[in-house]
């Protein structure tokens, strides 16, 4: 009788054993819901600060543009003229829901320039807007320049743009145009508020 009770149990054991084991990991939805938690510095934001100080201020503002290296005169330009030349800046947004993904953002501290800086680069060659730089003073946290680099196919013609602003007084934006013919012009444009 102990034997058959023996065999019982440890059939039993073996019949439960070979059973596959239930799997506790939770299921995933097939359309799982993904919210973008990364948070980019707010450049659009400080362009629009900037702008709207500028906006604000009776400052005098001139305007300059060197076309192939001939230098051509300064001459001064108003608010309005300002805020359409500015306008350039607030659309290289990389927040954008659409690309935000395809830009990867970097941290460091540089002695040299004394600053901590956020660096936003993507590889998709498709995108515009290649690079941003934003250099904040290491001691006030507040921005000192943003750099941004862009490169675009116009017509048959490649289109290479550096774009610096430096906070309260100034940007440039300097413009490389190479044709498919191999020709080169170059165009810069740089605008200043605060003397």
């Amino acid at each position: 009788m102990r034997q058959l009770l023996f065999l019982s149990l440890l059939l039993l054991v073996i019949v439960n054993g070979c059973k596959p084991k239930k799997d506790n990991t939770p299921s995933v939805p097939e359309k799982a819901n993904t919210y973008d938690t990364s948070t980019f510095y707010d450049v659009k934001g400080f362009f629009e600060s900037e702008i709207n100080d500028v906006k604000a201020s009776p400052y005098f503002i001139s305007s300059k543009i060197i076309k192939d290296n001939k230098k051509k005169d300064s001459l001064a330009i108003t608010n309005k003229d300002f805020v359409v030349l500015a306008k350039q800046f607030l659309d290289k947004d990389i927040t954008q829901k659409e690309i935000k993904h395809f830009y990867k953002e970097d941290i460091f501290r540089d002695l040299t320039t004394k600053s901590i800086t956020f660096s936003y680069t993507t590889r998709n060659q498709e995108l515009e807007i290649q690079n941003l730089d934003v250099l904040l003073d290491e001691e006030t946290n507040k921005v000192k320049f943003v750099f941004i680099r862009t490169y675009k196919k116009e017509g048959g013609a490649s289109v290479f743009t550096q774009m610096n602003w430096y906070k309260g007084n100034s940007f440039l934006i300097n413009t490389t145009v190479i044709k498919s013919d191999a020709s080169k012009s170059t165009s810069q444009q740089y605008v200043n508020w605060h003397y």
